[in-house]
């Protein structure tokens, strides 16, 4: 049985090898399901997003905003944001991008419940208009904030969610994503990408090592790439974080547990365990929980729920559970496709849950996990402090960040337990761009590689 499952391995691998001479060979590890601008919110979802569509502005290498659908923008002094669009811009049928489509976006955001959480926290009070031909918005967060998370909102063609204005163009083959050169102004370098679905880790590394894939990710376990491959470390926002439902007790347990329940050798090149409780890669300093008034003593069952299909993850969560046997605590781990997750996470019916989080790269985005709507508030957190002492953050490294790290240590409601790297094998013949934000996620992403000839 076996030999017959490595032989049906070899042969779907092999419909990898005829490949076009210019398209990039990637894989996803999930199906992202429909290219969809307004509902879509996974991470292979955002992939998508930033192949096929284009934000206001982007996020520089250094994650400041820079152009992208607009040309420039002004902060006004009552704290709104004005911006020229492009000229050039077009969606995939033909038509210029116009204000009009920009507010038709950020209304449907807005207006539907079913809309990404994510964007839907973005445009959380914010009012955009047309004022002297110009886009104008204003929002209760700091402009420099709203600013910067505007690039997690990429623009659809009014009354088209699937239709973008990216880099590329979106074809979805039988069994493949593929996204096809487009007439841009980020001039993209290469012919296109396209992406197979591979959920598991080792038909990802049998493709790599076969020179089948262009790009991939190698098991957490360190090895050598391939002679046709190089390896590319990436630092990453991105942390393995654990929400909880049931108070403050697990937390304290699992800050306790996560110093030395993963063997190095699990965790290998990718992953490290986090100190304090928010990203220190944001510029935050190691906060543990505050212990001065004691919880409750937590109960010896603990639920967890998480994605299934994750082969690293799952590996991490069963040494968890072996590290809290330690200490007489039963840690049962209950997987769950995706798409039922993040349902479960939106409607707080859990007790601890598991996910991996990919921060934008500046001290703004903690805040979702405080704010009253914020994405990552999936338990309902609250505070009578929280708004004074938000309504104080102007710029990162202001003295009002303590206080609210030192609000959140008090009762918080999720805890990291991995800090994460990018360890990536691409092919020689390939120059990338790379970020804390990942190869695609930044600007100008995919639309910057090209091919070394």
């Amino acid at each position: 049985m076996r030999n017959r499952f490595a032989a049906l391995t070899l042969v779907f691998l092999a419909a990898l090898a005829p490949v076009r001479a210019q398209m990039v060979e990637e894989s996803l590890p999930r199906d992202p399901g429909p290219l969809d601008l307004i509902h879509g919110d996974s991470y292979e979802q955002w992939i998508l997003q930033s192949l096929a569509g284009d934000a206001l502005v982007g996020l520089g290498l250094g994650g400041r905003a820079v152009p992208r659908l607009a040309t420039s923008w002004k902060i006004l002094k009552d704290g709104a944001i004005t911006f020229t669009l492009r000229a050039d811009a077009r969606f995939t049928d033909g038509s210029l991008v116009t204000p009009e489509d920009v507010l038709w976006t950020f209304a449907e955001i807005s207006r539907d419940p079913k809309a990404s959480p994510t964007k839907r926290a973005i445009l959380e009070g914010a009012v955009a208009r047309l004022q002297d031909g110009r886009l104008w918005i204003r929002s209760p967060k700091p402009p420099g904030r709203l600013l910067l998370e505007l690039a997690r909102v990429p623009i659809a063609q009014k009354g088209h969610p699937e239709r973008g204005s990216g880099p590329f163009l979106f074809q979805k083959e039988p069994a493949a994503w593929t996204f096809l050169r487009r007439e841009h102004f980020l001039k993209p370098r290469i012919d296109g990408i396209r992406f197979r679905l591979l959920p598991d880790p080792a038909t990802v590394l049998q493709a790599l090592q076969k020179g089948w894939l262009t790009i991939g990710a190698p098991p957490a376990r360190p090895l050598p790439p391939p002679a046709s491959h190089h390896v590319v470390v990436q630092p990453m926002n991105a942390q393995l974080v654990v929400w909880s439902h049931a108070g403050l007790g697990p937390l304290q347990l699992l800050e306790r547990w996560r110093q030395d329940a993963f063997p190095p050798g699990l965790l290998g090149q990718n992953a490290k365990p986090s100190h304090g409780l928010w990203p220190e890669s944001l510029g935050f300093e190691p906060q543990a929980i505050d212990t001065e008034a004691g919880p409750p003593k937590p109960p010896t069952l603990l639920k967890l729920l998480y994605a299934s299909g994750e082969a690293f993850t799952e590996n991490l969560l069963l040494a968890l559970r072996e590290r809290a046997r330690k200490d007489g605590f039963e840690l049962r781990l209950i997987p769950l496709e995706q798409a039922i997750l993040v349902d479960r996470l939106r409607r707080g019916e859990f007790e601890l849950a598991c996910s991996v989080v990919v921060f934008e790269p500046h001290p703004w985005a903690v805040l979702e996990y405080m704010e009253p709507n914020g994405p990552m508030n999936v338990t309902g957190w609250r505070d009578p402090q929280f708004a004074a002492l938000a309504a104080k953050l102007r710029e990162p490294g202001d003295g009002a960040w303590l206080d609210l790290q030192g609000l959140w240590a008090k009762h918080p409601a999720a805890l990291p337990l991995l800090d994460f790297q990018s360890v990536i094998w691409v092919d020689k013949r390939l120059t990338v761009e790379p970020s804390p934000l990942g190869l695609y996620l930044g600007t100008p992403g995919a639309a910057g590689w090209r091919w070394n000839r």
